[in-house]
């Protein structure tokens, strides 16, 4: 080997452990987000989409299809979806008609939470994160439950 060479093969070895460091950061990971607001799906998309393979569906019925057709390492789930079914229903979807209790779901929403759904998403949800959120905590929140998984 020429001295000459070095820096070409450092370069190689840099970018090869920057690749393998992406993909034990989630680079690989496929995540279903279900979101009905355009800007909302918009803000996630250009968040996540240099960590994550992003899909992007609009209602619950979308989500269902997805979910039974293909495999997710991750759903964010809004739960309001205006009248197109609602995050509850597809979180006991995947509960219970799908048996999928391994599926990591984390919860978004802008509204409080009656004390009847926290109790139900802290014991069938993996995670909370209140809308407007912020990019980092969002990727943190993701990340976090990710490695539990």
């Amino acid at each position: 080997m020429l001295f000459s060479e070095l820096p070409s093969i450092r370069r190689k070895v840099n970018y090869s452990f920057i690749e393998s460091e992406k993909i034990m950061m989630g680079k690989q990971s496929k995540l279903l987000v279900v979101e009905d607001n355009r800007e909302t799906q918009l803000l996630i998309k250009v968040a996540l989409r240099n960590e994550y393979d992003v899909h992007i569906v609009n209602s619950a019925d979308e989500a269902i299809v997805l979910l039974s057709k293909n495999h997710f390492e991750l759903v964010l789930l809004d739960l309001n979806l205006n009248g197109q079914g609602n995050g509850k229903s597809i979180l006991k979807n995947i509960r219970e008609k799908m048996h999928n209790s391994e599926l990591p779901v984390v919860i978004t929403t802008a509204y409080d939470l009656s004390l009847e759904d926290k109790k139900y998403f802290e014991e069938y949800a993996n995670g909370f994160v209140q809308k407007p959120f912020d990019k980092k905590i969002l990727l943190n929140s993701i990340k976090q439950i990710l490695v539990k998984n």
